[in-house]
């Protein structure tokens, strides 16, 4: 009976933990390898003339990238789009900035048209932004370099470190990889933690990538360099708070709150201002 109940027992035990692991493995799947999204829209929509390119990052991943060219200008701004989506995602949000600088978008890795198989939240996409910055210094090796970054976009700009960058706007960025996971997975419960311990083992064991170590509020504060957040205050997505926690970790940082925005709408909430005040901080920078 007793060798019954012991079998009955583990079993319990086994058969749940075994469960949510493959749970945990369905979610990191999930964010690690997102289906890819090619949007519709193009540079030619905005009335913008691109020279498609092709980037290539120090760990060989091609990336697909548009530069559009600016007349006279010798600063380049290079836009780093949100996850899941690709670079035709943001040209709403920045293809207003043209009108003064060369822009540089490209696909992050394992996202739109670029190579790579897993998405890492940030960490190892400042290799794609490092390409990015490499093209953008060769093409122009006396200009200027800024980053604008949406979202994961945003959070990727705060984790590079690249000296070239002169300047960084963020939208809606993220400041911790692990505790943006514990806000997406907040309504699990007593499940949340042990779900999310088990998502980073996937994450290590996959992709090398310790999610606690996903951190650009670690790296805030060590940017000399001006930094211009934006952030909605009913972003539902990536709360306020993320932005408010990177302004306190570098008081130096300007920080606008769009009353009444949610996540991706802050240009559309107040697009004159959202312009005005984005041209003249990299205006103001570079």
């Amino acid at each position: 009976m007793n060798g019954l109940a012991f079998k009955v027992a583990w079993r319990l035990l086994l058969y749940p933990l075994l469960a949510l692991a493959a749970l945990a493995f369905f979610f990191f799947w999930l964010y690690a390898h997102p289906r890819r999204h090619i949007g519709s829209y193009t540079p030619e929509d905005f009335g913008l003339k691109a020279e498609p390119l092709r980037l290539r990052t120090s760990d060989g991943i091609e990336l697909d990238a548009w530069f559009i060219p600016h007349k006279t200008s010798r600063s380049t701004v290079i836009i780093c789009h949100g996850y899941p989506m690709d670079k035709s995602d943001v040209l709403g949000l920045t293809s207003f900035l043209a009108r003064e600088f060369n822009l540089l978008y490209f696909d992050f890795r394992a996202t739109g048209r670029s190579g790579g198989f897993f998405s890492t939240g940030g960490a190892r996409e400042t290799r794609d932004i490092d390409a990015a910055a490499a093209f953008a210094a060769g093409r122009l090796p006396s200009g200027a370099i800024g980053l604008f970054g949406f979202s994961m976009g945003g959070a990727a700009v705060l984790l590079s470190d690249n000296p070239a960058v002169k300047a960084r706007a963020l939208d809606a960025p993220f400041a911790d990889l692990h505790g943006e996971l514990e806000h997406i997975f907040a309504g699990w419960g007593p499940l949340r933690r042990p779900l999310l311990l088990l998502m980073r083992g996937w994450m290590l064991l996959f992709t090398g990538v310790d999610i606690r170590a996903v951190s650009p509020v670690g790296n805030a504060a060590a940017f000399a360099a001006p930094m211009l957040l934006v952030h909605g205050t009913l972003d539902g997505t990536v709360p306020p708070s993320n932005s408010a926690a990177l302004k306190a970790a570098n008081p130096a940082a300007e920080l606008w709150l769009v009353e009444g925005a949610d996540h991706g709408q802050n240009h559309y909430t107040a697009p004159a201002e959202y312009e005005r005040r984005l041209a003249a901080f990299f205006r103001s920078s570079l």
